[in-house]
């Protein structure tokens, strides 16, 4: 009991200051695997959700990144100049297409704000956001999609848990520990029913 609750506070400071009062998911919130999921595609993964209606639903895996870098990925790499950043694996559907997510970019042309303080920008932008301070964004290969309903039934088979999102999150300076650090969030989120509230 003490070492979970240990976890839990550890773990906190990832989600914002509000009470989780609906885990349906929702373009801005997480989906954290569970142990359900198995496997090398989707097995201990973090997704942030940029779209979720009755089309489907789509979003990025923010937990894992590659060895690659993006000057590996360009034909013109006088574009990006003496920039160099990592490339996120954002999922398995077009594998040959990259988003870029920024943490600022309310006045960016076409910023499509995601959560507050991530935006879905278009990759010039981030690019050159990137370039003034490389913290700032975020360059992510592929997608993860699900066909209509195809995610509701992934949830109600239990594979994954629904958390809101935050930039601290997307952005986090560790992203290979996300899934391990929001585990113990979402189990107690899970253990006390949808009125649980966790704070920061």
């Amino acid at each position: 009991m003490i070492r979970n609750l240990t976890w839990l506070l550890c773990a906190a400071w990832l989600l914002p200051a509000i009470a989780v009062a609906d885990l349906a998911p929702a373009k801005g919130r997480l989906l954290v695997a569970t142990e359900e999921v198995r496997g090398e595609i989707f097995a201990e993964t973090v997704i942030l959700l940029l779209a979720y209606d009755e089309s489907g639903a789509m979003g990025l895996v923010v937990n894992r990144p590659t060895e690659v870098g993006l000057e590996e990925l360009l034909e013109e790499t006088e574009a990006i100049g003496g920039y160099r950043t990592t490339v996120y694996w954002g999922g398995p559907v077009e594998m040959d297409s990259l988003s870029a997510l920024a943490n600022s970019g309310a006045s960016a042309e076409a910023a499509e704000e995601i959560v507050a303080s991530v935006y879905r920008v278009p990759f010039d932008t981030a690019l050159e956001k990137a370039s003034a301070e490389p913290a700032s964004a975020r360059f992510y290969l592929g997608y993860a999609g699900w066909a209509p309903g195809q995610l509701d039934h992934e949830l109600a088979r239990g594979s994954w848990h629904v958390l809101p999102g935050s930039s601290d999150i997307v952005f986090a300076d560790d992203p290979q520990r996300l899934w391990e650090r929001l585990r113990p969030i979402e189990e107690y989120v899970a253990s006390r029913g949808p009125a649980a509230a966790v704070w920061r």
